[in-house]
Parts: C-alpha cells; sequence; structure tokens
C-alpha cells in the first residue's frame, strides 16, 4: 500500500522555511537537504490542515443538527 502525499501550498513552504530556520542545529545542510526537509515539513503542515478540516467538518454536521433539533417548529410555532 503507497501513501500519497498531499499537495501543500505556498504558505505551507513559507512556514517551513520558517521553521527549518529555527532549528539550529540543521543550519549546515546542503541546499538539496534544506529542499528535502522543507518539503517534509510542508507535507505535515498540509496533513495537518487536511486533518483539522476533517474535523471540522464532522463537528459542524453534528453542531448543525444540535442546533436544528433545538430550534422550535415553525409549523408550531404559527398555530
Amino acid at each position: 500500500m503507497s501513501i500519497k502525499p498531499l499537495p501543500f501550498v505556498g504558505t505551507d513552504l513559507w512556514r517551513a522555511r520558517q521553521i527549518l530556520k529555527s532549528w539550529t542545529s540543521l543550519r549546515r545542510l546542503t541546499s538539496d537537504q534544506t529542499d528535502i526537509v522543507v518539503r517534509m515539513i510542508a507535507q505535515g503542515l498540509a496533513e495537518g490542515r487536511k486533518r483539522g478540516f476533517e474535523l471540522a467538518v464532522a463537528e459542524g454536521l453534528s453542531a448543525s443538527k444540535d442546533y436544528v433539533d433545538e430550534l422550535p417548529h415553525a409549523a408550531g410555532a404559527q398555530s
């Protein structure tokens, strides 16, 4: 079973570069190694965003159902 990498966006790459710069022990990496690490960090950010979106959708659906269940029935209120 292969794992498909998620697409990441420019902001993921930008944030990944910021993170990499803050890790002083990794400053000795070559340009190619830096690119690999930045892409790995960006991939992690993309996966986190996807998971967060999935959780938000799941929570939103259940919260919407609860909210609708608590609303007074329009037909009953007008009678």
